[in-house]
């Protein structure tokens, strides 16, 4: 996570020519500032109010040393100065408030990305944080020719946006259409959550009796500094033959197009 903080010892007329960075070698999202409340805060000996004025999630996307560019702006302060022309013999010495721009840097900032432990399983795709991994099996019975979903979930905290369907062996029979997924993941302060969900339609095209393998998946924990897998189970599925499937069990009726 990474936050800007804007420290004041006087009131802000407003910020001009704002230049963010644009976190190269970074995947970031922009978090919500609306709910954080300006607060006092020493610095140097001096007391200053501080506000949240962005906040991003961050997650790099390379090892190494990465530089995130300078944030810089011009604030316009608002500075209450005595005018002794303005004197008034009844009310005392007069005051005047001016506008006075100050331009402001944060200086480059740079991060120190570990590269990922040696020894990763094959299962492994760049999953980042903490996971859980379940299923939806199809029927255990259907005809040949039928259409079936197996459906996968992975749920948990970490670089959700980046995971890949993991794979799925099938039997040679069987025909595998194009993986769909839906997800829904909510960015915060504490990082991005969610679930991501894959549906695998196929079709079985040979009567028989099938065991499919399980679905394996690999994420690396970075509590724990391990790879975790996680793991379905295998489902059998019995094909019957249906009145346009020759009743043998090596016959493959013809196959459309996907």
């Amino acid at each position: 996570r990474a936050s800007l903080t804007l420290y004041t010892r006087a009131s802000i007329a407003g910020l001009e020519d704002v230049k963010l960075p644009s976190f190269n070698g970074f995947w970031s999202q922009e978090l919500p500032t609306d709910d954080y409340q300006p607060q006092r805060e020493t610095v140097d000996g001096k007391v200053y109010d501080s506000r949240i004025i962005k906040e991003y999630l961050l997650y790099p996307q390379k090892a190494g040393t990465l530089t995130i560019e300078p944030t810089e702006m011009t604030a316009v302060a608002q500075v209450v100065m005595r005018n002794e022309r303005t004197f008034d013999p009844f009310f005392g010495t007069g005051t005047e408030v001016y506008n006075v721009p100050r331009k402001l840097s944060t200086g480059n900032v740079r991060v120190t990305v570990k590269p990922l432990p040696a020894g990763a399983p094959a299962s492994f795709a760049g999953a980042v944080g903490d996971f859980t991994l379940t299923d939806i099996v199809p029927a255990a019975e259907v005809k040949a020719n039928s259409a079936m979903t197996y459906k996968v979930k992975i749920a948990g905290t970490g670089n959700i946006t980046f995971l890949e369907a993991p794979k799925l062996e099938l039997p040679s029979s069987f025909e595998l259409y194009n993986v769909r997924q839906t997800e829904s993941v909510r960015a915060s302060a504490a990082g991005t959550s969610g679930f991501r969900e894959f549906e695998y339609p196929f079709i079985a095209r040979a009567e028989g009796d099938y065991t499919i393998a399980p679905i394996e998946f690999t994420y690396f924990n970075p509590d724990s500094g391990e790879y975790v897998t996680l793991s379905t189970d295998s489902f059998a599925v019995s094909v019957t033959p249906d009145k346009s499937t020759p009743a043998t069990g090596s016959s493959i009726s013809p196959i459309v197009s996907k």
